[in-house]
């Protein structure tokens, strides 16, 4: 039975939307809508953080969540963001116009039914839109149009700073054959650039698009910190005594510091994580992808990206480049330089999706590129099968992020039950017994509140919220002086946390 093609374009839209339905509604039972997590929080918020001058995180999210009025309406947000996540594939068919086989439509499918681009596209974070933004660069690459292309490249270079490693890749690729589209094409990705590095050279911040640079750059040189989500034991380790509102160079000197006394071991850990940026579904630092993607069925479109990055990476190793080509290759090793240095993440490697897929959507099927597409299929599998490290994915991470914000929402209830799912399917830390902790408390126990801080400060002793924690706590069971000396604990630990805790110590200094 023969398809039209207009049928099979309705088809794939139609799935496209039906897989997104069926992915909020899953995800709103693992992990409510209405609540920001992580990193959405920070992305949601103003650009400066209080004591840093300049941008403090991509620009480019900031101003989406000032469009989208993010803060208040969370779901409608995410229904945005979603639906942005079509865009990519769009881009691609439209690229291929002129050669609509079914090809064509086949990498239609496979970008437009990505698992990870219905999964991060309900995220608020900055990976979908830098995503579409890559795919119609490539598309006005396509057709001739570089100043275009140019300037959508350096928008998406404000949602992901990696991106700036892309007119560097791409010079290295095309200096002898296209070094004037080079340069027109750098010259008008750095126009949308350069005004936020001169607001923030201004500012004082640096000659930066994001100052949290130095943070992620020290995150990248040890493991504890890379399988460490946000949380009480993050905290501790990021904790040194002083407040880091000072600005990023505290974070740079330790990530310099690291390299510097052993670069060896810097290295080898950098091939590993280069190698993590292949595995699929891929490491989830402060997400449980793989969990996700199986809990939401969406695990079943997996070998949709093998096939994507197969054919990707088969084109780049055989195919004679045009610019375009070299432009989606420099792309995909923008991202894969960006693991090597920071940290691989499932949903980093989204913006490099639509480049894998233009370059699939250009592969010819003969026998040698065939051979390179199961090469290319055979390693990722191999890659996905044996790289692994300690806290690839932190199980039990969603149960208590939604436990967390339920919390935050009065919802005592439903955070105990979730707390009870994350400890039931292997979550141990200190963030457990502080929710748990704070849910007792709240419940009128404050003793039993006391005992659980206690337990989580002997998991995560140098952690500033657990000690601000245990000292409210204190206050309630009556020990103030107990109280006054955690709170003194907190505010040493975090200079910031002084205004929340000077009821206590007040209270300290007129005895």
């Amino acid at each position: 039975m023969k398809f039209s093609k207009p049928f099979l374009l309705t088809a794939i839209i139609l799935a496209a939307l039906c897989l997104r339905i069926w992915t909020f509604s899953s995800i709103n039972r693992l992990l409510p809508l209405e609540g920001l997590y992580v990193d959405e929080v920070t992305y949601s918020m103003s650009p400066f953080v209080p004591g840093i001058e300049g941008f403090s995180r991509p620009p480019g999210m900031f101003i989406i969540s000032a469009l989208l009025s993010l803060m208040n309406n969370v779901a409608f947000s995410r229904i945005m963001l979603s639906l942005l996540s079509l865009l990519p594939a769009l881009a691609l068919f439209l690229a291929f116009g002129k050669n609509r086989g079914i090809w064509v439509y086949i990498c239609t499918a496979g970008l437009i039914l990505s698992p990870f681009m219905i999964l991060f596209g309900i995220q608020l974070l900055p990976a979908v839109p830098a995503a579409s933004l890559i795919a119609f660069a490539l598309l006005f690459l396509k057709r001739g149009r570089t100043v275009v292309a140019g300037f959508l490249a350096g928008i998406a270079i404000l949602f992901r700073a990696e991106l700036v490693l892309v007119p560097l890749f791409l010079f290295v690729f095309s200096f002898r054959f296209h070094l004037r589209r080079w340069l027109i094409f750098t010259c008008f990705a750095a126009l949308a650039v350069i005004p936020v590095i001169i607001l923030n050279l201004c500012a004082g911040a640096g000659p930066v698009i994001a100052s949290n640079g130095g943070e992620n750059l020290w995150l990248g040189t040890d493991w504890d910190l890379i399988t460490t989500p946000p949380g009480m034991e993050f905290e501790e380790l990021v904790s040194t005594g002083i407040s880091l509102s000072g600005g990023d160079t505290v974070f740079l000197d330790r990530a310099l510091n690291s390299i510097s006394s052993s670069p060896l071991s810097w290295l080898s850990m950098g091939g590993r994580k280069l190698l993590a940026f292949f595995s699929l579904p891929g490491p989830g630092r402060n997400l449980e992808t793989g969990w996700l993607l199986r809990r939401t069925w969406l695990i079943i479109l997996l070998p949709l990206t093998l096939l994507g990055m197969s054919a990707g990476t088969a084109v780049i190793l055989r195919r004679k480049a045009s610019f375009w080509h070299l432009t989606a290759a420099a792309v995909i090793c923008s991202g894969i330089l960006s693991a090597f240095i920071f940290f691989p993440s499932a949903r980093f490697r989204l913006v490099s999706l639509p480049a894998f897929w233009f370059l699939a959507a250009s592969f010819i099927p003969n026998r040698i590129n065939m051979k390179m597409l199961i090469i290319s299929a055979a390693s990722i599998v191999i890659i996905s099968m044996i790289v692994t490290y300690p806290g690839m994915e932190r199980t039990g991470l969603t149960s208590m992020l939604a436990a967390e914000h339920l919390l935050n929402s009065g919802k005592l209830n439903e955070s105990a039950e979730y707390l009870a799912d994350a400890e039931e399917r292997g979550y141990y830390g200190a963030d457990l017994f502080n929710l748990r902790g704070v849910l007792v408390s709240l419940s009128g126990n404050p003793q039993e509140g006391a005992v659980e801080f206690e337990i989580a400060l002997g998991i995560a002793p140098g952690s500033p919220t657990l000690w601000k924690n245990y000292a409210v706590s204190l206050w309630a069971n009556a020990r103030y002086e107990d109280s006054i000396e955690a709170a003194r604990r907190a505010v040493f630990l975090n200079p910031l946390l002084r205004t929340q805790l000077r009821p206590i110590l007040e209270h300290a200094e007129n005895l």
